[in-house]
């Protein structure tokens, strides 16, 4: 089966503390039970287990006047993860997960988010740069029967993006009911790379998650301490042991981690090499020949892989060498030994050789970032706390009053796992220091996996969209760790401003009016992939 069964164990704190429009995803008949296993490696599927792979559907957009309107609606369903066995859900437009949304760069969009739940939530667009108004993070409730309607234009390059709950202290549990789904973004320049894009076809979005279950098929969804929501049991796309049988010779992946606290170590079953060409926010400049990658929650890559006719492989999350240098007596209670079948393969029926995969991907990728000058902050991630504090809805804790470069160092305090998102922003990694592993820190980024004791230097852009009254967040994407309070919050403002921000106290949160003023209808002057030079204006440094 592709769940695993493990005695429960406390993590003791001072263990951990001892260093420093279309319906959703539609589950198919028929059932499927994937590997999992501990040390000894992951169980063998029958293939009288599998079930076809879901495909989410592309939400169709209405088009008034020049903008694409997109409508989602936040609903609770009944879904089949598990073949054979009802589980009450969440999802957007449909039981679980939720259409894919895409857009191109330029596109003035409008989103429709109604909340048809019992209680209220947010949708956040994780990736997207545009105004803290539009974020969707827990300044922007949708309290129940009650619609949102952000919009904005998209001014950043093709990327694989997502969109999920953000409502404070319980985004976990609404990703974790099913609230989840992609928002792919195209521009002239990806159109021209010479990537597979036919979506559904040899474009494919992988949606990788987790879950535990009673036995009467209802998610389990206890908190383990110190650990939250960390499941034993795989799903892809919303269901367990998927199978996707190729009609293309190659076949490019969206891979989205979208666990609440559980890191994915990729790889197929025969160890075969494949193609990473685009990390959380574009592509790279060239492809990357990997056997393997690591995604902690919130990350994403796009990879290419070339099957032939005959071919029967696995795609597996495989237990970290290392355990991502946490200690090895705790490693089991953070699942990194932990082995599952997530996606079987079988290879196209007919088809030539591939071409190689083309060089210079993303003309628009700069070398990194001149950052001389720059104002530097420091964000130390130790115990729920970034800097010594815990996410206060009431208090901002950075001013960014400039346009340009920062220099970010963040610092993993703990000896456990964290790993670390900004809202509205990209960044590149400079540097990744104190630590031998060796997440994807390519290309333009918005989440990092921090090691125990790692530390990573990011050059982080700020361009275009500013407001005295709405912030933006940062925090771990560890869901866990972010409810408890590892989050902290930064407006951008012209220079000479002070943040007047309109927030809430605590979780009391009310629906706002819209008093901001809508984004423009012409992007900003400055151009997003450009580099730019560190800024005159003095910085603000970390709280």
């Amino acid at each position: 089966m592709s769940s695993i069964n493990r005695p429960a164990r406390q993590i003791n704190r001072r263990t951990l503390f001892k260093g420093a429009g279309g319906v959703a995803v539609a589950v198919a008949a028929g059932s499927v039970v994937a590997g999992c296993a501990s040390d000894s490696g992951p169980v063998g599927t029958g293939t009288a287990a599998r079930r076809p792979l879901p495909v989410p559907p592309l939400l169709a957009p209405r088009l008034v006047d020049g903008k694409k309107i997109f409508a989602l609606d936040a609903r609770a369903g009944i879904s089949e993860i598990k073949a054979g066995i009802s589980t009450p859900t969440w999802g957007y437009n449909g039981s679980i997960l939720g259409p894919t949304v895409r857009a191109r760069r330029g596109d003035l969009v409008r989103m429709e988010v109604t909340n048809s739940l019992p209680e209220m939530t947010t949708t956040h667009w994780h990736g997207m740069h545009l105004p803290a108004l539009m974020d969707g993070g827990p300044h922007q409730p949708i309290e129940p029967s009650s619609t949102w309607t952000p919009e904005w234009r998209i001014d950043q390059q093709a990327a694989t993006l997502w969109y999920h709950p953000h409502p404070h202290g319980n985004t976990g549990h609404h990703i974790y009911r099913g609230l989840a789904g992609l928002f792919v973004l195209d521009d002239d320049n990806a159109d021209a790379a010479g990537l597979p894009n036919e979506y559904g076809v040899d474009d494919i979005p992988l949606i990788i998650q987790d879950r535990r279950f009673h036995p009467d098929g209802t998610l389990d969804e206890t908190d383990r301490k110190d650990l939250g929501l960390l499941g034993d049991t795989t799903m892809v796309n919303g269901i367990t042991d998927p199978h996707f049988i190729a009609t293309a010779r190659r076949v490019r992946f969206r891979i989205l981690n979208g666990a609440t606290m559980r890191m994915f170590n990729l790889r197929f079953s025969d160890g075969r090499t494949f193609h990473i060409v685009a990390s959380d926010s574009g592509l790279l400049n060239d492809p990357t020949p990997v056997e393997n990658v690591y995604l902690s929650p919130g990350e994403r890559a796009e990879i290419v892989l070339d099957l032939k006719t005959g071919d029967e492989v696995t795609l597996r999350a495989v237990k970290f060498a290392d355990n991502l240098e946490v200690d090895n007596s705790d490693a089991p209670d953070f699942g990194l030994a932990d082995e599952f079948d997530l996606l079987t393969l079988t290879g196209p029926n007919q088809g030539g050789e591939p071409a190689p995969l083309p060089n210079g991907l993303n003309a628009t990728l700069i070398a990194m970032p001149d950052t001389k000058g720059a104002p530097t902050r420091n964000m130390d991630m130790e115990w729920f706390q970034i800097n010594g504090k815990r996410m206060d809805i009431t208090r901002v804790d950075d001013v960014i009053d400039h346009q340009g470069w920062e220099v970010w160092t963040v610092a993993n305090k703990d000896n456990w796992l964290h790993n670390f998102h900004v809202h509205d922003t990209q960044f590149r990694v400079l540097s990744l220091e104190r630590t031998s592993t060796t997440p994807m820190i390519d290309g333009w980024k918005d989440t990092i996996l921090l090691a125990p004791g790692a530390v990573a230097t990011l050059a982080v852009r700020f361009t275009g969209y500013t407001s005295t009254r709405w912030p933006y967040m940062y925090h771990c994407h560890m869901a866990y760790h972010e409810d408890q309070g590892m989050m902290g919050q930064f407006v951008v403002v012209e220079p000479g401003q002070q943040p007047d921000p309109q927030i809430g106290t605590g979780l009391d949160h009310q629906m706002l009016e819209y008093t901001e003023t809508k984004p423009s209808t012409t992007p900003p002057t400055t151009e997003p992939d450009a580099e730019h030079s560190g800024s005159s204006h003095s910085g603000h440094g970390g709280s």
